[in-house]
């Protein structure tokens, strides 16, 4: 899993923040002019408004346009935006009384997005011409028409919108900011967590490299007693010795496995899924002759054609010999097709899917009662290739593991 990116800047997400609030602006500004105008009896400028209204929509056309492109969006670009809204407002607020009027803290909202969706200087940058606009509205400013009768109600009904105003634009973004941090903290940990598993299945791989290079030749050294022995064997012994030779070339096929497991090459070039589920399990049959085993195929006839990685393979008998040190006498295996991807089920007759978990989560559990370090690195192969193993409880008694694994990684490789 790859360190998710953390920068606001890369991308269009601030660009369509600036559009949406800049749309709604507007039409806030058009429907506080009309209320001021044919409600209190104030005389605006219209013409004057009227043109930087219409600049502000035509910036916001221009936008839409922009997030179109799908190209990345950078902090100059914002900034040019936010610089825009700034001048906009200073306009409006110039013809309708300076800072005297009760929405001059409109000025603020440029400075808040800017610490929002901008580096320390350009945000820096933005707060001081936002500054000098409201110091310069203090000297330059055309005062409203206002009956005087009206001017105290007026004054007082902008502050309570101006509050109403900041109430709802504080609560928006503090809330999307603690939203986005809360979602960082939780990739963050789903990355740490999957670092931390990926050093342990990279400690195990290495380990069992390392004793896959050592086994070799004492299992060719043993290869050739047992043929020596063979030739000069009596009837009652050979049994006992062919046995000893099925082992020892099961051993060295592991073995082999795990070198195309580290090569990352499969075992199979593509093969019907029931027909591989059955070589798997006819395979799994060799190290527990023992142990029952049923194989039922519920998908598509015929079984559609996957690749195999030999991480799979090593995956399903792990998950077989979990059971079957569970169960002890029968492991009942069904395959079928689910949300586009293959399904495996493996179900035992054991204590059920409690212990299994905490093995899990505990990758280094013993052996005993079919749990352990096997379980725990099969869930890490299959999630490595986009599916997931889950537990349940079987009808009956016992444990159903599901391996899912997409149908997307189990196709022919060019």
């Amino acid at each position: 899993m790859a360190l998710p990116n953390l920068s606001v800047s890369g991308h269009d997400e601030p660009l369509k923040r600036l559009f949406w609030l800049r749309n709604a602006t507007l039409i806030g500004l058009v429907l506080l002019m009309l209320w001021s105008e044919l409600g209190l009896g104030v005389k605006l400028p219209w013409l004057e408004m009227g043109i930087t209204l219409f600049l502000l929509a035509g910036l916001n056309a221009f936008t839409a346009w922009r997030l179109k492109w799908g190209s990345p969006v950078r902090p100059p670009e914002i900034l040019t935006q936010l610089m825009a809204d700034l001048a906009g407002l200073t306009v409006l607020l110039l013809y309708t009384g300076g800072w005297a009027n009760p929405f001059v803290s409109l000025l603020f909202l440029p400075v808040v997005l800017a610490a929002l969706l901008l580096p320390d200087r350009l945000a820096w940058l933005t707060g001081a011409l936002a500054l000098g606009a409201y110091s310069l509205l203090a000297y330059l400013h055309i005062p409203l028409n206002i009956p005087p009768e009206k001017a105290f109600y007026l004054h007082i009904s902008g502050m309570w919108f101006n509050f109403a105003a900041s109430v709802l634009l504080v609560l928006y973004f503090v809330l999307r900011l603690r939203n986005r941090l809360q979602q960082r903290e939780r990739e963050l940990a789903a990355y740490r967590e999957d670092t931390l598993r990926n050093e342990q299945v990279l400690g195990v791989a290495l380990t069992a490299a390392s004793a896959a290079h050592e086994l070799g030749t004492p299992l060719n050294s043993l290869a050739l007693l047992n043929e020596g022995l063979l030739a000069q064997a009596d009837a009652d012994s050979r049994e006992d010795l062919e046995l000893m030779r099925s082992q020892i070339a099961r051993c060295k096929a592991i073995l082999k496995d795990l070198s195309l497991t580290a090569q990352a090459r499969p075992r199979y070039s593509v093969i019907p899924a029931d027909q591989y589920l059955t070589r798997i399990v006819d395979e799994w049959r060799l190290l527990r002759p023992n142990v029952s085993a049923r194989i039922n195929w519920h998908g598509t006839e015929p079984a559609p054609g996957i690749h195999p990685p030999a991480s799979l393979d090593r995956s399903l008998l792990n998950i077989l010999d979990n059971a079957a040190n569970a169960s002890k006498d029968e492991v009942h295996l069904e395959g079928s097709m689910a949300n586009q991807g293959l399904r495996i089920d493996i179900l035992d007759t054991g204590p059920g899917p409690a212990p299994a978990l905490r093995a899990m989560a505990a990758p280094g559990t013993s052996g005993k009662d079919g749990l352990g370090l096997g379980l725990f690195l099969t869930n890490a192969s299959i999630e490595r290739l986009g599916g997931h193993v889950t537990l349940s409880d079987r009808n009956g008694g016992g444990t159903r593991v599901s391996v899912w694994v997409p149908m997307q990684n189990l196709e022919s490789r060019a």
